[in-house]
């Protein structure tokens, strides 16, 4: 029976590390997306100090970053501290170009997540690009797209505030178009709840799991082990078939690997599990009646 404790283990491992991971490492389909914000330069510069000058291009309005010495720099490009924009968000995206850039620079974003318990400390996720060269910009280059998923965890729950950075150690000139913040339509949970059904039904079965195995090495309660273990199966078989209904409606990385990655977990542990389970049971019973046979004889 230590199999069965240690693959639920394992379970509970694996559940709780997706939802901790549940933020959206591919980008959605491209007709699935939305812009949840769009984040001009011209209208920033009203509200807050920017790094650079604002300059117009093709009518749109541009973020020139101009650096003429070899002293390491940090620049503030963008804050997000908007929960209503936040909790919708799936990725920042932006498009950069640069001149005569001396030394590596580096376009990041870093969520701030807050405590995962009372009077622990919050702390900070530093997020690359997921597509070219995740973010580093050296040289010269025409304009790019960059795009950087926004981290959340089960725990801790939703960042409480979005910063874009530059850091520029060399010189350089670096512009960059207008900041958007993505979300997807269509799509069945929220990041939010994403986290919160892994983080939550992760723990749950991992635990039930152990409790089964445990409650099997010791030969007890035979009916409510064996039924549990076929409606996990049942659950795990629901939970495949709606993830591959949700690969087939495009539906983000998010909701599609939070339903497949539990769901074949469930019906391989289980199924593979509950014969040797049910013999398990029987041998007892085998035993439990040869004693009772021998005292009574």
């Amino acid at each position: 029976m230590k199999r069965l404790i240690q693959l639920n283990l394992l379970l509970l491992l694996i559940s709780t590390a997706t939802a901790q991971e549940s933020s959206p490492q591919q980008s959605p389909p491209q007709e699935s997306q939305k812009v949840l914000r769009d984040y001009d330069w011209k209208g920033l510069a009203r509200q807050q100090f920017l790094p650079g000058e604002v300059v117009s291009m093709n009518g749109s309005s541009i973020l020139k970053i101009e650096k003429t010495n070899d002293t390491l720099q940090s620049f503030s490009i963008l804050k997000i501290s908007d929960p209503s924009v936040i909790k919708n968000a799936y990725f920042l995206v932006c498009e950069v170009k640069y001149e005569n850039v001396t030394k590596q620079s580096v376009l990041s974003l870093s969520c701030f997540l807050p405590p995962a318990a009372l009077g622990s400390d919050g702390r900070k996720i530093d997020v690359r690009a997921k597509n070219d060269r995740y973010g580093f910009i050296e040289v010269t280059s025409n304009w790019k797209p960059l795009q950087f998923p926004v981290a959340r965890d089960a725990l801790e729950g939703l960042p409480t505030q979005l910063e874009a950075h530059l850091d520029m150690p060399g010189r350089g000139t670096i512009y960059i178009r207008p900041i958007r913040l993505l979300g997807v339509t269509g799509s069945w949970w929220s990041p939010q709840q994403i986290a919160l059904i892994g983080g939550i039904g992760g723990s749950v079965i991992g635990c039930f799991g152990a409790l089964l195995g445990l409650l099997a090495s010791k030969g007890k309660a035979r009916t409510f082990v064996l039924t549990t273990m076929k409606i996990f199966i049942v659950l795990g078989i629901l939970l495949t078939i709606a993830g591959f209904v949700a690969v087939v409606s495009n539906q983000p990385y998010a909701v599609w690997y939070a339903l497949l990655l539990p769901g074949v977990i469930l019906t391989l542990v289980f199924s593979l599990t509950l014969p040797s389970i049910q013999r398990r049971y029987d041998e007892l019973e085998i035993r439990r009646m040869t004693s009772v046979d021998t005292m009574g004889s």
